[in-house]
């Protein structure tokens, strides 16, 4: 698996993937060989979590970041309307979710991808009835993630394939 899928269904940065897979592959650690750290960081601990949490369906290769048109709308165009949906935005001032910039792919709009907690998942999903992929784009966090979330806190997912209650709000009718 490439390591830019692997951090993003982790939630975890590329640098820390990348150092993990050396020292598993040479037996080094980043200051010389056979030199472990004693230690786990909250990191480790956070990605040894998501990863049990996974199932086989959340391991699936990653979709491509954006839709062609005649699928749906552009991700820009998406997040324009999660932001400017009321409810979806009094759930993000609510637990501090700042508005992020439109430019850029996740990883520059989220140097540091926000926590992801099970108020809020349940809140996006659940409450505003926004996608996983929905929840991603507005936490940078993956949507794997989020469903792992979701499933530990007891939240039944939609079944794949279907539209989710944002978009029928937000486009009725429209595929």
């Amino acid at each position: 698996m490439p390591v830019q899928q692997i951090a993003a269904l982790t939630g975890a940065d590329r640098q820390f993937i990348t150092r993990l897979l050396y020292e598993a592959v040479t037996g080094e650690g980043a200051r010389g060989p056979a030199r472990r750290m004693t230690s786990r960081t909250a990191e480790d601990e956070r990605l040894d979590q998501v990863m049990a949490d996974m199932t086989r369906e959340d391991r699936r290769p990653a979709t491509r970041a954006a839709p062609p048109s005649w699928r749906g709308p552009s991700e820009a165009e998406l997040l324009t309307a999660l932001y400017a949906d009321p409810e979806v935005r009094r759930v993000l001032d609510r637990h501090g979710i700042p508005v992020r910039s439109l430019a850029g792919p996740p990883w520059q709009r989220f140097a540091a991808p926000l926590p992801l907690t099970a108020d809020l998942v349940g809140d996006l999903y659940e409450g505003c009835g926004l996608s996983l992929h929905h929840v991603e784009l507005l936490t940078g966090r993956p949507a794997a993630a989020a469903g792992a979330v979701l499933r530990a806190s007891g939240i039944k997912l939609r079944p794949p394939g279907g539209r989710s209650p944002f978009m029928d709000r937000w486009r009725p009718g429209r595929e």
